[in-house]
C-alpha cells in the first residue's frame, strides 16, 4: 500500500514502569517485578538489569534482547525488548551499591541493530535467506541525524511475566517431602523444553539449558527464558560461560557448538528428574577452573543408565535420555526433533492418553495443596498416572527402595546433594521425616496409601 498514511510516523511511547519488587539475583543480574501503566491499563513485566554498569554488560543484554525478542514460542518467555534509566534519576542508594566501570560509548541511532521485516523475509516461508546463523539487518534511517543521549543510563530488559516457579525450586520443594516429580509430568516438561529448542535451533544456540532457566506458569505451560549466552550458529563457539555441571563435553573443551550442546544439557536435565541425581556438579565449591576440571574428569567416567539406579524408570525412557547424554556428539541424538518424537511416541504418549499443559496445570494445584482435597476434575487430568493397580499414584516417593544397590551407590558417593540429604536422614531415622497425606476428602475419589483411585462410572443399564 504505497498510500499508507501512517508509514515511518513515529511517536514517543505513554507507558510508564513502577518497580514493586526483586525476584532474584544471580552472580550478575538481578530480576525485578514491575508494574507496566500504559495509557491506565495495568499489568505486569520483569525487568532484567546488571549489577554493572559498562559497555560490556550493555553488549551483552542488547545481544541478549535481539535474540530473544525474535524468538516467538508458546514455550519460549516472551521479550519485548530494552528500556533505560538516566543514572542521575535512580534512588540514591540504589547509585551507591550500583559498581561502575567503563560507561557506554557515544552511539547513533544508525549503529543500533534492528531486525527488519524478520518475519517477511522468513527464510522457511520463501523469503530471502539471511547471514548463516541468525546475524541480524542494520536498516538505515535516513532520518537519523542526532546521536542519543550517552549520559550514564541503566538497561532494563523488559519480557513477559511468568506466574509460576522454576523448575529448580520446584524440584527443590519435592526434596523437602521426599518426594521425586511423577515421571510423566518432569517429562513432558523436558519435551515441552525440546520442542522450544527445535524452533530455536533453527538460528541459534542456548546454551545455558538448566533447570533454574525452566519456568512453568500457572496454566502448566513450561518456558525457556534466558538467553544471556545464547549465539546465533555462526559464532556458537565464541563465549565459554554458563554452568559447567549443565555443558556438553564439547562445550568444556571450547570448541565450536551446535543445538547437539543443547540436547546433551537437556539430557542432564532429564537424568536430574529421573534420579535426583545431578550428574556433573562439583561436591565442593571451587573457582571456576577447579569446576571445569573436575566436570571433565566426571565427564571421563561411564555414566549409570537412569534404570540401573531407580527401578521403576522404564528401559525405553532410559534409553532416549542415555542417547541424549552421549559424550560422542556424532552418535548422540543429531537434532531435538528426534528427541521430542521419541519421548512422545515411545513414553508420554506410547499407550494414548498422556501429560498436556491443563495435566500440569492440575498437577500443581494439587502439590501446592500439599496434596490435601484434590478436586475430582484435578484428578482426571492425572488419569495417565494410573499404576498397575490401577491408582492414580500422584507421589514419586524417594525412598531406599526406590533405588538399586548401585542407584544407592552413587546417591551415597554425593554428600550435602538434596538427594543425598533426603536417603541420610530416612536412614538415620529422623523423626523430622515428612509422611506422606491421606486425607483426600471422601466420595468418587478412594484414597490407598498415597494413591488415589477414580471409581468407575456405574454402566447404564436398560432399565435405568
Amino acid at each position: 500500500m504505497d498510500d499508507f498514511a501512517l508509514r515511518g510516523f513515529s511517536f514517543p511511547s505513554s507507558s510508564s514502569y513502577t518497580i514493586v519488587e526483586e525476584l532474584g539475583r544471580g552472580g550478575m543480574g538481578v530480576v525485578y517485578l514491575v508494574e507496566k501503566n500504559c495509557g491506565g491499563v495495568l499489568d505486569y513485566v520483569v525487568f532484567k538489569s546488571f549489577k554493572t554498569l559498562d559497555d560490556e554488560q550493555e553488549a551483552r543484554l542488547r545481544n541478549e534482547a535481539n535474540i530473544a525478542t525474535f524468538l516467538r514460542h508458546e514455550n519460549i518467555v516472551k521479550t519485548y525488548g530494552l528500556e533505560y534509566c538516566k543514572l542521575s534519576d535512580m534512588p540514591e542508594q540504589f547509585r551507591k551499591n550500583l559498581n561502575v566501570r567503563n560507561l557506554p560509548k557515544q552511539t547513533s541511532d544508525l549503529q543500533l541493530p534492528t531486525f527488519h521485516l524478520r518475519r517477511i523475509a522468513d527464510p522457511r516461508k520463501g523469503g530471502k535467506s539471511r547471514t548463516p546463523g541468525f546475524a541480524p539487518a542494520r536498516m538505515p534511517n535516513p532520518k537519523a541525524t542526532k546521536t542519543i543521549d550517552t549520559s550514564p543510563r541503566v538497561l532494563f530488559m523488559a519480557m513477559d511475566y511468568v506466574d509460576g516457579v522454576d523448575l529448580s525450586m520446584l524440584s527443590r520443594h519435592h526434596f523437602k517431602l521426599h518426594l521425586l516429580l511423577p515421571m510423566p509430568i518432569s517429562m513432558f516438561i523436558v519435551s515441552r523444553i525440546a520442542r522450544a529448542l527445535a524452533y530455536g535451533h533453527q538460528w541459534i544456540v542456548h546454551k545455558d539449558v538448566t533447570p533454574g532457566n525452566i519456568l512453568i506458569n500457572s496454566e502448566g505451560v513450561p518456558k525457556l527464558t534466558d538467553f544471556g549466552i545464547a549465539a546465533p550458529l555462526s559464532a556458537a563457539g565464541e563465549e565459554f560461560a554458563g554452568k559447567v555441571h549443565y555443558m556438553a563435553p564439547e562445550q568444556l573443551a571450547r570448541e565450536r557448538v551446535d543445538g547437539r550442546a543443547d540436547i546433551f544439557s537437556l539430557g542432564v536435565v532429564a537424568y536430574e528428574l529421573l534420579t535426583g541425581i545431578n550428574l556433573f556438579k562439583p561436591l565442593s565449591r571451587g573457582s571456576w577452573d577447579e569446576n571445569v576440571r573436575w566436570v571433565k574428569s566426571a565427564q571421563s567416567r561411564p555414566i549409570i543408565p537412569p534404570h540401573e539406579i531407580c527401578t521403576d524408570v522404564p528401559q525405553k525412557l532410559s534409553n532416549i535420555v542415555m542417547k541424549m547424554l552421549d559424550y560422542n556428539v556424532n552418535t548422540r541424538f543429531q537434532r531435538m526433533i528426534e528427541v521430542l518424537m521419541e519421548l512422545e511416541k515411545r513414553y508420554l504418549f506410547a499407550e494414548g492418553f498422556g501429560p498436556t499443559n491443563n495435566s500440569l496445570s492440575a498437577y500443581l494445584r494439587i502439590f501446592e495443596a500439599d496434596f490435601v482435597g484434590a478436586s475430582q476434575d484435578d484428578l482426571r487430568q492425572l488419569t495417565f498416572l494410573r499404576n498397575k493397580e490401577g491408582k492414580v499414584a500422584l507421589q514419586r516417593r524417594i525412598s531406599r527402595e526406590l533405588y538399586s544397590e548401585r542407584g544407592l551407590e552413587e546417591v551415597r558417593s554425593r554428600k550435602r546433594a538434596p538427594i543425598y540429604n533426603v536417603i541420610a536422614r530416612q536412614e538415620a531415622g529422623s523423626r523430622n521425616n515428612p509422611t506422606p497425606h491421606n486425607n483426600y476428602p471422601k466420595g468418587p475419589a478412594a484414597v490407598a496409601g498415597g494413591s488415589v483411585i477414580i471409581e468407575k462410572q456405574a454402566t447404564a443399564t436398560k432399565d435405568s
